[in-house]
């Protein structure tokens, strides 16, 4: 039976939960580690803890309920209105997922589970003895699931959000892979000069951020080998060329010719439009 059936009858039972509000009820709920986050319209939001406790009832599993009421925003992307309702209060969690361990706090974090596939796909691409810069590292998304290959030599992961930086730095030893990644704390453009500056150049550059990062193109450019891949991120329909057109706009002025390698989508962003991947292939004219 699917969630909102197994709440809708669980609700009926109470007597002071309105019926005319169980059609509202959420279809799911995201969940990390046995702990739960609804996203409730406004009607249903003044019985939240009623409804958290009738979840509870009929997932026995869960360790915590929590609720979202708002979106990710801000200046590091942050995930807005999570309140505790029901079970531990907690909001670190260690999540381990494809055989690397994250630890972040949710409620200052991002992590996008829609993504699993795209975190378990980027490591099979890696070849022995590959120099990886990873743009946006976040906590470690992709670079920890890379670095536990053992392939790279190394890879530089840039993150300017200090909370992120810091679980970031604890992710590396948590995995055992300080050897492999390097974390850089700072704005990703200033950071790339510096490793232009020190004549460090990269085999792959890994670009996962939303809305694409279209001003970091040439940044990621500059310190590309003249055979290199580039993985670069963005939202477009489901059978555009828009994404890799504007790179290669840019590219071809920076002086690359480029191909696509691979193009996948990884889910739907809203109507029509979708999170796409695309390998780019490039090479120094």
């Amino acid at each position: 039976m699917k969630f909102k059936e197994m709440i809708k009858i669980e609700l009926k039972k109470k007597e002071d939960f309105p019926e005319t509000l169980l059609n509202l009820l959420p279809r799911g709920y995201q969940e990390l580690n046995h702990i739960a986050i609804l996203n409730l319209k406004p009607e249903l939001r003044e019985y939240a803890s009623q409804i958290a406790k009738s979840m509870h009832e009929i997932l026995p599993s869960l360790k915590a309920i929590w609720h979202k009421t708002g979106k990710i925003e801000g200046k590091y992307r942050q995930p807005q209105g999570l309140a505790h309702l029901w079970g531990d209060n907690s909001s670190e969690i260690i999540l381990t997922e494809n055989h690397v361990k994250y630890k972040f706090d949710f409620t200052k974090i991002m992590f996008a589970k829609g993504n699993v596939t795209e975190r378990r796909i980027l490591p099979t691409r890696i070849k022995e003895g590959e120099v990886i810069i990873d743009m946006f590292a976040g906590i470690g998304y992709f670079s920890l699931g890379m670095a536990r290959t053992k392939k790279p030599i190394k890879i530089y992961s840039i993150e300017w959000n200090p909370e992120a930086y810091s679980y970031l730095c604890e992710n590396i030893k948590l995995n055992k892979v300080d050897s492999i990644i390097k974390p850089l704390f700072g704005d990703c453009k200033e950071k790339i000069m510096e490793l232009k500056e020190n004549k460090i150049r990269a085999d792959r550059i890994i670009m996962g951020l939303l809305p694409a990062p279209v001003d970091a193109i040439p940044s990621a450019l500059s310190v590309i080998k003249d055979n290199g891949v580039i993985v670069y991120e963005g939202i477009e329909g489901k059978e555009s060329t828009e994404l890799f057109d504007e790179f290669s706009e840019i590219a071809n002025r920076e002086g690359f010719l480029t191909s696509i390698f691979e193009r996948r989508v990884v889910k739907i962003y809203k109507p029509h439009l979708y999170h796409v991947v695309i390998e780019i292939l490039v090479k120094k004219k």
